[in-house]
């Protein structure tokens, strides 16, 4: 079992480097033991600071795309956006993988759940177009209607 007590506590530290060492050591036990290493950092993303939680996502994204099926069962239940917005900016940064999971989001009961997944394709434009166009065309009511909404904030109007 991976003990990364310490380096969540040095998150907090004044000195950068100790941070950045912080960040380092939680992303490589994640890499190692995501199912253990997941859930306390995202627990933490929902009790720690601003400043905290950026270098908890950070350590998230240096997981890398593996942890993918984690985020999506946590942003299934995570009602707080301000941790959504986390869970989409870790998504995103992992590119195009990320497109047909963040659309599955869309038929999710929670709706910050569809707005983080929403906002997240947003941010990858156009990789995600493709993929928004045939969920809008899609047969799932649901889905279409933020896939359609999803389209409009990127200024696409025309795709039938």
């Amino acid at each position: 079992m991976t003990d990364i007590t310490d380096a969540l506590t040095a998150l907090s530290d004044a000195d950068l480097d100790v941070r950045h060492a912080a960040v380092e050591k939680i992303a490589a036990a994640g890499r190692t033991n995501p199912g253990q290493i997941v859930p306390v950092v995202i627990a933490e993303l929902r009790s720690g600071t601003l400043d905290t939680r950026w270098y908890l996502g950070r350590s998230l994204v240096k997981m890398g795309p593996e942890i993918t099926p984690l985020l999506l069962e946590y942003a299934e239940m995570e009602k707080n956006m301000d941790v959504q917005k986390y869970f989409g900016a870790v998504l995103a940064s992992f590119g195009e993988i990320s497109v047909p999971p963040l659309i599955s989001l869309f038929s999710s009961s929670n709706p910050t759940a569809r707005g983080m997944a929403s906002a997240a394709l947003e941010r990858l434009e156009a990789k995600a177009v493709p993929a928004l166009i045939e969920a809008a065309l899609g047969d799932d009511p649901q889905v279409k209607l933020c896939a359609e909404l999803t389209l409009t904030k990127l200024n696409i109007f025309d795709y039938q």
